[in-house]
């Protein structure tokens, strides 16, 4: 197959031969180091219309196959390195091309070829979402699922290099969601509508201190492109149900405002089956049996929507306003059938449970930002947030039971109505100091208030008398205040920079349990350094080495007390006793030729947040709930490395490995060990000519431990074909995800007085066809060179001040 593939390309090569000139150069440093995956883009001199790109392998050597290239200019770029613009193409061989080095090297460069669908950057890892085939009509929680380092569990908690704590921001804002709420926000997200996803292991001060295995950042698409333009995008999909993903985006670009919005709409239907065999234990002797056969139907209806506008009233000054919004429906409709046996393995009872639950959840947040840089270059940074989350459901349990010794039978009927919402208000100052050796001085302050209200209503229907339960009845109120500054310092010289920084963050909590009027308060005041070292040997090897310390508060969800049923004996509860966790995080990382990366992490956590299946007292119950664990060591190890087969063949392969050392005890039981996790992920492009490309993806998780439960090997190939048609106005994507349908959990708890072994069928395997046409003018407005530099320190501050 691959002896046809070469003789396939090698033949259309010279039916283009005669067609097409070959435009060849090498891309180098001023020390005349080659410059490995420069970009070359060439376009039309009349409009700037993009003609041809490529991206120069690790000799810096390129080669362009063009037609008439003497009507296009070139314009070569890599980050850390001014672009570089070849007015004329005027012969085959442009020999040796020298990029020179920026005067100030930016967290990040917008390129205009196709990116690799891993990066690494300089502080983090970034995952090109819009460049991924097999992420097509998938949503954003699927796409993290494939993405390296993180693990998602059947719970739906996201882990990073091992470590539960990641905090999710979406455009540089902390979602403070977690649990269901931020599972349900990221499944309300298609890929299309998302530019990259920054996976950031050790964030600076500038960042809150809330998380302690590090911050995922969700990138949305805005308009680079001047005038108007914009996308849509149509997904169908077919798994074991229909799903339906479709977005249309808009841009409207001039020199001192632009507009931009994104309007989402998903319907899918989820399937989920969990078979469970439990065993309950008084020591090491079983006391009782259950099978469990639990069959789920989740409909999900999404529509989101983002308004904003960015206005530049003159080259300094940038102001921004921004609204976004979500509706999500969705129904639990499920069947749980749970059979009893006594310790001769004798059937004893059955119970089968019926639950329909209708729930809405809703979202809007805005936020107005304003930034000016002064002459001195110095810039000043003002956010103003403002969110607020609705959610409510009405809930249906019905139960009949039969005891086989007596031959009696019963039925329960528990209804549940819930109310709620979340207020959240913020206000971030940052300001920067470049100084004149190249040094810099930042700091920053920030507010938070959050306000958060849950009224859970449960009453039983006996034969058409509604009965209030007071058991299971109840409202939570909680209140929290983050009041936060830090300042940072920044070395920057030839071969080395160094950065130390402080965040000091004072947090008061007030919870409420109106019912039984049980108050609780707490108060602390933390400080958090950062300190990161970075050293460039020569132009192959660079080092790195940061520490720092963090936090985890609970999240509203898992300090709130509510009971959430899958049938009689199996619940999730919440754990208003929750203490926050405290982690000092180190990091060594090297990295060669600016590509390949290593990085080792060391991390110690007092009062580990984490989530533990456990026997409810001496009932004959399970309960899912948050814990805290008294110590954690974790260590963690990851490898990124891309690896060109040939000029047709692109690759990246990325290692995470970790053990998480626990010390502690568990619901009265003593805990005391490592549990290690290794996965691998690789990613495989594919370029097959005349616009036609094939990406493959495959994950493999290693058998592992999630605290108390041991978890199979989970693995998942993936596969997506792209055609650009219309003139390259519009995209065709087909994407079969999970294609040997092994991405679902399968596991064992024995911990205590319970044995559970369980599989969790879900719907991962999936196809989707997905349709892109590009709309406007494609084509950048050629600007000033004064201006243009103005304009990307304004992008650069807008960037930065998001990071309060």
């Amino acid at each position: 197959m691959l002896k046809k593939n070469i003789l396939l390309l090698m033949s259309v090569i010279g039916l283009w031969g005669n067609a097409q000139k070959n435009i060849t150069g090498k891309v180098v440093d001023i020390d005349n180091n080659a410059i490995a995956f420069a970009n070359v883009v060439a376009k039309l001199k009349t409009d700037s219309t993009l003609v041809k790109g490529a991206i120069s392998d690790d000799e810096g050597s390129f080669n362009l196959l063009m037609k008439e290239p003497e009507t296009c200019f070139l314009m070569i770029s890599y980050v850390g390195f001014k672009t570089k613009t070849i007015a004329s193409i005027i012969s085959d061989d442009l020999g040796t091309i020298v990029l020179d080095e920026a005067a100030e090297q930016l967290n990040e460069v917008a390129v205009v070829v196709q990116k690799p669908f891993i990066q690494r950057e300089q502080d983090k890892l970034v995952v090109n979402v819009e460049n991924s085939i097999v992420s097509a009509g998938s949503n954003t929680l699927e796409v993290l699922g494939r993405s390296p380092g993180i693990i998602i569990n059947q719970d739906d908690n996201i882990s990073l290099s091992g470590r539960s704590g990641v905090r999710i921001y979406i455009d540089n804002k902390d979602t403070r969601l977690q649990g269901e709420q931020l599972a349900n926000l990221l499944r309300s997200l298609p890929s299309s509508n998302i530019e990259k996803i920054e996976i950031i292991s050790n964030p600076s001060v500038r960042y809150e201190a809330q998380g302690n295995a590090g911050i995922i950042n969700i990138v949305t698409k805005k308009g680079k492109l001047y005038g108007t333009n914009g996308s849509l995008t149509l997904s169908p999909g077919q798994g074991k149900y229909f799903r339906w993903n479709n977005s249309v985006d808009f841009n409207h670009r001039t020199e001192n405002f632009n507009i931009f919005g994104q309007y989402s709409f998903s319907d899918m239907n989820r399937y989920q089956e969990i078979v469970i065999d439990r065993v309950f234990l008084q020591g090491d002797d079983p006391i009782s049996y259950y099978n469990l056969q639990n069959d789920f139907e989740l409909p999900i209806s999404n529509h989101n929507g983002r308004l904003g506008i960015d206005y530049n009233p003159n080259e300094r000054t940038t102001i921004g306003l921004l609204f976004s919004g979500l509706r999500s429906q969705q129904k639990n409709i499920s069947t749980s059938h749970v059979f009893g046996f006594d310790i001769e393995r004798t059937s004893i009872s059955e119970e089968l449970t019926t639950t329909n639950i209708k729930s809405n959840w809703n979202q809007f947040t805005t936020n107005f930002n304003a930034g000016h840089r002064f002459k001195d270059k110095s810039s000043i940074d003002l956010n103003l947030d403002y969110a607020r989350y609705t959610n409510g459901s009405d809930q249906n349990f019905v139960s009949d039971f039969e005891f086989f010794d007596t031959g009696d039978t019963a039925q329960d009927i528990l209804l549940g109505d819930v109310d709620g919402f979340l207020n959240l208000a913020g206000i971030t100052l940052d300001y920067r100091l470049p100084l004149k050796n190249g040094n810099v001085f930042e700091t920053g302050w920030k507010n938070t208030w959050v306000t958060a209200d849950n009224d859970l209503k449960y009453v039983n229907d006996q034969n058409g008398t509604i009965v209030p339960n007071e058991n299971l009845s109840n409202h939570f109120i909680y209140d929290e205040a983050i009041y936060a500054a830090y300042a940072s310092y920044s070395i920057n010289k030839k071969k080395w920079n160094a950065q130390l920084g402080l965040r000091a963050e004072n947090t008061f909590i007030k919870g409420n349990q109106v019912i039984t009027d049980n108050v609780f308060k707490n108060d602390y005041f933390n400080l958090f350094p950062t300190a990161s070292y970075n050293y460039t040997l020569n132009e192959k090897h660079a080092l790195g080495i940061s520490l720092g310390r963090r936090i985890d508060r609970p999240s509203y969800g898992q300090l709130n007390p509510f009971r959430t049923f899958v049938n009689t004996n199996t619940f999730r509860e919440g754990n208003p006793f929750l203490q926050p966790q405290f982690t000092w995080v180190s990091e060594l990382n090297y990295t060669f030729k600016r590509r390949y990366y290593v990085a080792l992490n060391v991390g110690y956590t007092t009062d580990n947040l984490n989530n533990a299946i456990i026997r409810n007292g001496d009932e004959e119950v399970v309960v899912v709930k948050p814990i805290n664990i008294d110590k954690l060591k974790s260590y963690s190890l990851v490898a990124s490395f891309p690896v060109r087969f040939w000029n047709w063949w692109e690759s990246n392969w990325n290692i995470n490995a970790s053990v998480s050392d626990f010390d502690g005890e568990i619901n009265g039981f003593n805990f005391d060990r490592n549990n290690p996790v290794v996965s691998l992920n690789t990613n495989h492009n594919f370029n097959l000519g005349k616009g036609y490309r094939l990406q493959v993806n495959a994950f493999y998780l290693f058998p592992n431990y999630a605290t108390v439960t041991k978890i199979e090997t989970i693995s998942a190939v993936s596969l997506g074909f792209q055609k650009n048609i219309l003139k390259d106005k519009a995209t065709l994507r087909f994407n079969f995800n999970d294609i040997f349908w092994n991405q679902y959990p399968t596991g064992r708890t024995r911990f205590g007085s319970l044995d559970d072994t369980f599989t969790s069928y879900r719907d991962t395997r999936f196809a989707t066809l997905s349709f892109t046409w590009r709309f406007g003018k494609q084509t950048v407005q050629p600007q000033r060179r004064r201006q243009s530099e103005i304009q990307n320190e304004l992008n650069r501050a807008r960037q930065t001040n998001n990071n309060g």
